[in-house]
């Protein structure tokens, strides 16, 4: 018989290295033996070049829970993290660059946290910085939804931790705030002169972007309080044949060194009708940009990759370096309609999820169906897989 704790540690990582691939390998493997375990503690010493890890979908688990589930679509089985602290509170979570970020309902603290290494940044709180605030009562769940829409990482925090920047859009104007490490506070450019409430942020080419409400799109340079944002481009999303039906939700993302604007229309029921608390996402359009001269044109697909997006910071994967699991050409995407789901009396929303083939023109398929779907606080997101 053999005994699997005895097998000397460098053929265990041998194994490890020239065979895992995933998490998923590394926790199914670790759970061998405690010494194996041990073995491979250590996740960025094997293969970071192999990481073949699909992204997450976080689960909408109950607010005050502890800990969260992460759900895989390849291996369609759940892994668990614990959160870094837990308090009687409830927590919204946002997602950007493989890390977390919670902002409490309460005090409105925020947290960034790396479920794969543990390692927690505390961010200053950016209320302070907003005397709007000083005059509601942040008791009411409802309002506490409207202080933070979304959070951009520029680029998965290092060891030291201060080679990275965070952006944010907050209030109900959705207005844009930015932090690097060491500052006291938050910095909240002038700019809303130049752009109206704010759906999506992308960090591209050592830059912020931003598109606002009418697909306005505006780059802020490096020193975002020391230079006067520039307007990029101005797609004019509300045009007048635009269908009463549909609301349009743009989205910023990067696919192999260019700059895409991604339209999402999503179907309303009329106010007052049966159907009035129903909506889906009915199809999308994408465009590309040029940032250089602000030109931009219309494209069918993004090849051989897939985009993600919700309320985690909007990515693309290369879905032809995964064996299995990940459509190409395809837009993976979560529920975003807090308002509406808010008042949604049958599912407490999450509904609007599912798997768009941009060749196709459809949502093809629903890529998850089981328990934790719903809820109004913090509603499934994506989780990119580590960057080592």
């Amino acid at each position: 018989m053999v005994n699997w704790s005895e097998i000397p540690e460098e053929i265990i990582r041998k194994i490890a290295m020239e065979h895992l691939e995933s998490l998923e390998d590394f926790d199914a493997f670790g759970l061998v033996c405690s010494s194996w375990r041990n073995s491979i503690k250590d996740i960025n010493n094997f293969c970071p070049y192999k990481n073949t890890q699909l992204p997450w979908l976080m689960l909408a688990d109950p607010p005050n829970n502890s800990h969260r589930r992460l759900y895989s679509l390849s291996k369609h089985m759940f892994r668990n993290i614990n959160l870094p602290e837990h308090h009687d509170d409830r927590w919204m979570f946002f997602a950007s660059k493989g890390w977390l970020i919670s902002s409490s309902l309460s005090n409105k603290n925020i947290t960034l946290f790396d479920p794969f290494s543990n390692k927690v940044i505390k961010l200053p709180n950016i209320l302070p910085k907003v005397l709007h605030f000083d005059e509601i009562e942040l008791v009411d769940e409802v309002t506490s939804l409207f202080v933070y829409y979304k959070f951009i990482i520029s680029s998965r925090p290092s060891s030291s931790g201060d080679d990275f920047a965070v952006a944010t859009m907050f209030d109900k104007t959705q207005r844009l705030a930015f932090w690097r490490p060491g500052h006291a506070e938050w910095s909240i450019p002038d700019a809303h002169f130049f752009i109206n409430q704010v759906f999506d942020v992308c960090y591209f080419k050592e830059e912020f972007y931003a598109i606002d409400l009418y697909g306005k799109v505006m780059a802020f340079g490096s020193e975002v309080m020391k230079r006067q944002p520039r307007v990029v481009v101005d797609v004019s999303l509300r045009s007048d044949d635009l269908d009463s039906h549909l609301d349009v939700i743009p989205y910023l993302v990067e696919v192999e060194n260019t700059l895409l604007v991604i339209l999402r229309k999503i179907y309303m029921g009329d106010v007052g009708e049966e159907d009035e608390d129903k909506y889906y996402t009915d199809s999308f359009d994408i465009l590309q940009l040029n940032v250089n001269d602000g030109k931009f044109k219309q494209v069918k697909g993004v090849g051989e990759h897939a985009i993600f997006l919700g309320f985690n910071s909007t990515f693309s994967v290369d879905a032809s370096s995964y064996k299995h699991g990940c459509k190409a050409d395809c837009i993976y995407f979560t529920d975003v309609y807090i308002e509406t789901f808010r008042s949604t009396s049958v599912c407490n929303g999450g509904s609007d999820m599912g798997i768009y083939s941009l060749k196709e023109r459809k949502v093809i398929e629903r890529f998850y169906e089981g328990p934790s779907q719903f809820c109004d606080i913090t509603p499934p997101l994506w989780v990119e897989r580590p960057h080592f």
